[in-house]
């Protein structure tokens, strides 16, 4: 006869909350790095350079801001909705995302002007409706057009090199942090059994050893910029 704790059956079912906080954060991080690290979304082998699609954008931003007339919002309206029907539904719904946040945050903004004085609703909502647009085409230039070349369409203009070098190094590093805290939070998880209470401080600890990290990394790129006699010139990457 065995004995009764060799025939009862140990089956540990971790409870609820263990781990959530960190798969939903390494799961965002993991998205915001994959829309940073692989940026390129729609842009063909023939699409046009990415110096005119930016002054396109701008000469759109502009007569767009200018003009009053309903035809020329409901072309707007029907050029790029015609336009985004070709995408997948995936990047669709995440251009019209951004668009519509920022129309509900303008209509929350414009909300007590609206009440005070009714007679000029028509020119509100045209605003609303301008910044839809205007979102959307950012949105759309964005997912069109590779980070490397929107920063090599602005030296072409002539921007300063320390703004292209600056931007250029603020996408690298967020990448590279990003992927730090993604595997920190990784091995957290991995180690995380049960409910823990002291979950959200293990997270605040990820976050100041990033930190510590990210503080090191300019250090190093600091020093290495003076080894090699770095000058504003810079070209992109």
């Amino acid at each position: 006869m065995l004995p009764n704790w060799l025939q009862t059956t140990e089956a540990y079912v971790p409870p609820k909350g263990g781990g959530t906080f960190a798969v939903k954060t390494i799961r965002s991080i993991g998205a915001v790095m994959g829309r940073l690290q692989f940026q390129q979304g729609h842009e063909k082998r023939h699409a046009l350079p990415a110096l005119l699609k930016f002054f396109l954008l701008v000469l759109l931003i502009v007569f767009l801001s200018w003009t009053h007339q309903l035809v020329a919002l409901l072309a707007y309206s029907a050029v790029l909705l015609l336009y985004l029907s070709t995408w997948p539904p995936r990047d669709i719904a995440r251009v019209l995302k951004g668009a519509l946040g920022a129309s509900i945050f303008s209509l929350i903004l414009l909300t007590p002007a609206m009440i005070m004085r009714p007679e000029g609703i028509g020119n509100n909502v045209q605003l609303i409706w301008k910044v839809f647009l205007t979102v959307m085409m950012v949105s759309i230039f964005n997912h069109t057009t590779q980070w490397n070349h929107i920063t090599g369409a602005l030296r072409k203009i002539h921007v300063p090199g320390v703004v292209i070098f600056t931007i250029d190094l603020t996408l690298k590093y967020i990448v590279i942090l990003g992927r730090f805290i993604y595997d920190m939070l990784t091995s957290y998880s991995l180690r995380a059994v049960g409910n823990h209470k002291d979950k959200y401080q293990s997270v605040g600890g990820v976050m100041g050893i990033t930190f510590i990290r990210g503080a090191h990394m300019s250090q190093e790129m600091y020093e290495a910029m003076r080894c090699r006699g770095f000058t504003d010139d810079y070209r992109g990457l």
